[in-house]
């Protein structure tokens, strides 16, 4: 991460559902996640690109229009979305579901050259489902390590990917209407912080869990140096 400019973070968020042809609410709260969002990305030295309620093809538009950016300056690229979802998708305002390939492959090392070799990192705040996930005792388990090689002369086009969704397939993400997502509020307080992880938080009855669900192709760590601005202040 040394580059003149980090990189670009988009972030859709879609709040107003009004018209969808789905039946879905509008997402009260997420207001709260853009700002936080925003806020700490922008301290983390990215620029930031907000979109409100997107329909689908807006969406699809925006992200087009990022992958014929010119990346080479930057350190990696982020994406943001936060909108109502199902298994493998996510909705734009108008009920037209977006796939998450159809996210990530614009930003693949084939199809976005100058991010070749770079991260990109995708955060969706989106239910995968309608199951809802139940608190239940647990015991530790060691820890398991691997081991791979990869070839020094080339790398796989769709590398250095981490795709990271709030909740795992089938089950809904929880958002509070005053203080916003689970995910994404601990998103930005562990950017910013590095003390909590999501699956620690549980509904006021302690019945209700939530459990992100990271997938990544990122071939090194990803670190990010620390600003010398003082952190944002989050809810």
């Amino acid at each position: 991460m040394v580059g003149v400019k980090r990189g670009f973070c988009l972030i859709v968020n879609n709040y107003d559902f009004s018209n969808s042809i789905k039946q879905l609410n509008n997402r009260e709260g997420t207001d709260i996640d853009q700002r936080c969002l925003e806020k700490v990305f922008k301290w983390l030295g990215f620029e930031v690109e907000t979109e409100k309620n997107c329909a689908r093809d807006k969406m699809l538009s925006v992200v087009q229009k990022l992958r014929t950016m010119d990346h080479s300056q930057m350190d990696c690229f982020v994406c943001c979305i936060l909108s109502h979802g199902q298994d493998r998708g996510v909705f734009g305002v108008d009920g037209q579901e977006v796939q998450l390939k159809e996210l990530t492959e614009p930003f693949s090392a084939l199809q976005c050259p100058s991010l070749r070799e770079k991260p990109k990192l995708f955060f969706i705040q989106a239910c995968q489902g309608t199951y809802e996930q139940q608190a239940v005792c647990i015991q530790s388990d060691g820890p398991v390590c691997s081991d791979a090689q990869v070839p020094k002369n080339s790398i796989p086009a769709d590398a250095d990917i981490l795709m990271s969704m709030a909740t795992v397939p089938h089950y809904v993400s929880y958002r509070d209407k005053k203080q916003g997502s689970w995910f994404i509020q601990l998103l930005c307080q562990n950017l910013v912080q590095m003390v909590k992880i999501c699956s620690d938080y549980t509904d006021s009855y302690g019945e209700k869990k939530q459990m992100p669900q990271p997938a990544f192709s990122l071939r090194k760590k990803v670190v990010f140096p620390i600003p010398r601005e003082r952190p944002p202040s989050l809810p």
